[in-house]
């Protein structure tokens, strides 16, 4: 299994991860601090990797 953090307002990766298997599991609040948006969201996104 791997396991990504993804900032929730870079919706481009969000959509790109999804894209590839990845399913959020869980949202940190406030988790990110963006250098023009302050504190943002941050997503679990996990995936399980097949052998």
């Amino acid at each position: 299994m791997q396991y990504n953090l993804v900032v929730a307002t870079n919706e481009g990766a969000v959509r790109l991860w999804q894209k590839l298997g990845f399913y959020i599991v869980g949202t940190l609040t406030g988790a990110f601090e963006h250098p023009k948006l302050g504190y943002v969201d941050a997503h679990i996104m996990y995936k399980t990797l097949e052998t």
